[in-house]
């Protein structure tokens, strides 16, 4: 039941982002400090809370993250080495690939 939520809350996000964000791959040719901005915008996109099922997801996202003590440039910084890994992440909004890295890192929230 947890993975079918996160696949569900990754799905409504892909589907937004897809309008709204740029891909991985225009992203990554933007400059270092629009880069960290941006990653920066698409982790708090991932922490507003607007419906309370995501408040558990918003949370576990941010404890992890603050934990890790990683800035927004260690942030844009690791998610980048994370994606250099994975072969499909060219085309995919910043957004899912950010998540993607945030799972990799911090695993799946409790829900």
């Amino acid at each position: 039941m947890r993975l079918v939520t996160i696949m569900l809350l990754l799905s409504m996000t892909t589907a937004h982002a897809q309008t709204v964000y740029f891909n991985y791959s225009q992203w990554k040719q933007m400059p270092t400090s629009l880069r960290e901005m941006y990653v920066a915008g698409a982790f708090d996109a991932v922490s507003v809370v607007a419906i309370p099922q995501q408040a558990i997801v918003a949370r576990h996202y941010n404890e992890c993250v603050t934990k890790t003590g990683l800035s927004a440039s260690q942030l844009g910084q690791n998610m980048k080495e994370y994606a250099e890994t994975q072969a499909d992440v060219e085309s995919k909004p910043v957004p899912t690939v950010l998540m993607r890295y945030l799972i990799a890192l911090c695993g799946l929230p409790p829900l």
